[in-house]
């Protein structure tokens, strides 16, 4: 194949393809904030009237080798995110919450770079209510609205206002704790080439638990499945995206979380790593 031809099938193979890990991460807050290390959320909520404060980052990394219109191509890609989390009680078993997100996304193929990009992805507002609790058990569900703040154009964002909503379901007893989702969003674009090349019903199915070792540190695990948002990566084969995690949470008070989690791809149409990373504040 000329060089001039593979170039082009790359380019074209890639502008679709680009901004999955991005929406992945924009989505996060709907399938996912329970907090770091997790994906999966909890039904906890912080009580009228008090505030909380997430830092969360994340670092993606993958290297992998697909057929490329009728060529192998060796991809590297790096992922990093900065996901500040602020969320206010508004009643006892209400929360309201607000995610931006700072993404920087770089590909490089058979050595020279395919995408560099690096800005604000769409943000996340999000109601929580906790409508069940009794010994142990809770019930909650978590609509949100993805507004697009980031740059469709570079892969950063959608361009048009999409909608999610999460079921959570949350078992405590001893020092077990065991959290559920059943998550769905329906994302919209602005770009017709990204309608057509991305599914717009994503779902997402995650178990987690942590167990408390002593009282200022948890061990944490995870596992589940979601949708991938492209609808054909060579380098994510498959509709669904097979994950698990493990990690841990330390609290040297009870208003500061420390966390931080490993995060592996159980079948490849996930990415191969992840290292979540975040501290909370409460007050």
């Amino acid at each position: 194949m000329r060089a001039a031809s593979f170039n082009s099938a790359c380019s074209s193979l890639l502008a679709p393809c680009c901004s999955l890990i991005l929406l992945l991460l924009s989505l996060a807050p709907v399938v996912a904030r329970a907090g770091p290390p997790y994906i999966t959320d909890d039904t906890g909520t912080q009580g009228r009237g008090n505030w909380q404060l997430e830092l969360d980052g994340e670092y993606i990394h993958h290297n992998r080798s697909a057929p490329v219109a009728g060529a192998t191509v060796d991809q590297e890609r790096t992922v990093t995110s900065f996901s500040p989390a602020f969320t206010y009680g508004l009643a006892e078993n209400v929360d309201l919450s607000f995610t931006p997100s700072y993404v920087t996304d770089r590909i490089v193929e058979n050595g020279a770079v395919a995408q560099d990009a690096e800005g604000l992805s769409d943000s996340v507002m999000e109601i929580k209510w906790r409508f069940y609790e009794r010994n142990g058990l809770s019930f909650a569900v978590k609509p949100a609205l993805i507004l697009p703040t980031g740059d469709e154009s570079n892969g950063l964002g959608t361009g048009r206002v999409s909608w999610g909503v999460n079921g959570i379901v949350d078992y405590e007893t001893g020092p077990w704790s065991l959290f559920a989702n059943l998550a769905y969003a329906e994302v919209h674009f602005e770009r017709p080439e990204d309608n057509q090349t991305n599914h717009r019903h994503l779902w997402r199915l995650s178990g987690a638990l942590s167990y408390q070792v002593q009282e200022k540190l948890k061990l944490a695990a995870e596992a589940g499945v979601r949708t991938n948002p492209a609808k054909d990566d060579p380098f994510l084969p498959g509709n669904n995206g097979h994950f698990a995690m493990v990690g841990f949470i330390y609290s040297p008070s009870d208003k500061v979380d420390i966390a931080l989690g490993f995060r592996k791809n159980v079948n490849q149409g996930e990415e191969d790593n992840a290292f979540p990373v975040g501290v909370t504040f409460r007050w």
